[in-house]
């Protein structure tokens, strides 16, 4: 299931603006920025949820909306539009470190702690005398 889809980009930044882009872009574009959009989202998530994501929650969609849009106006992005999608990269590293969180996610199992021990033995100083 993906994240966004086209009437979501619509919804949320208008028709038009999709259209025109439309016309000066390879035939499939929209749909490309749209995938691009799922395996960014899930190179981030798959560190700490079971991704991708079902159901998608609301503010992955929003996010999902704001890198395909970016990657869609490219030459011709906007400020905002900039703005939106370093957010959403931020909001992602924050997910990925654990600062944040999706709610309704399934959270990967905990790796099982590994029963060996290492043991480190130090050496003994090279230089124990202070400058003279």
């Amino acid at each position: 299931m993906p994240y966004a889809i086209r009437t979501d980009l619509e919804e949320r930044y208008g028709a038009d603006e999709l259209t025109q882009r439309e016309s000066v872009l390879p035939a499939g574009a929209v749909a490309r920025a749209l995938a691009d959009a799922d395996v960014e989202i899930d190179s981030y998530l798959a560190t700490r949820y079971s991704a991708p994501l079902s159901p998608v929650p609301d503010n992955v969609t929003r996010i999902a909306a704001a890198i395909a849009r970016y990657r869609i106006l490219g030459d011709a992005v906007t400020e905002l539009a900039r703005k939106e999608y370093e957010d959403a990269r931020g909001w992602l590293k924050e997910v990925a470190a654990g600062r944040a969180q999706i709610n309704g996610a399934t959270p990967l199992a905990a790796a099982a702690p590994s029963a060996t021990v290492d043991y480190v033995v130090g050496r003994d100083k090279a230089f124990t005398g202070g400058i003279q």
